[in-house]
């Protein structure tokens, strides 16, 4: 993924998030931060897949390449989880 198409996923998921108060950073290679308020948490990993794909597809996003989520919890408590892309050969199947 080159940087620039990791600012449009950034870009989209922010239009997604920008009511429910969840601000993001990027980061090189395919890094996303997402910075969570108090009253938002996930129970485990399959949780936050979940969320990235959901939210992803909500964004119009299809990944071809891995991504990477870093969910960041009002404690400062850090997340990471691996989205897996679909290779790009693949994504008009």
């Amino acid at each position: 993924m080159t940087p620039a198409e990791l600012a449009l996923v950034a870009r989209r998921l922010e239009e997604i998030f920008k009511n429910f108060d969840i601000t993001l950073k990027v980061g090189i290679p395919n890094i996303i931060a997402i910075n969570l308020p108090y009253e938002i948490s996930f129970k485990d990993e399959n949780a936050m897949k979940a969320f990235g794909y959901r939210s992803l597809t909500a964004a119009g996003i299809r990944l071809y390449s891995d991504l990477e989520l870093v969910f960041i919890d009002f404690a400062k408590r850090e997340t990471s989880i691996i989205l897996k892309g679909i290779p790009k050969e693949d994504i008009n199947k």
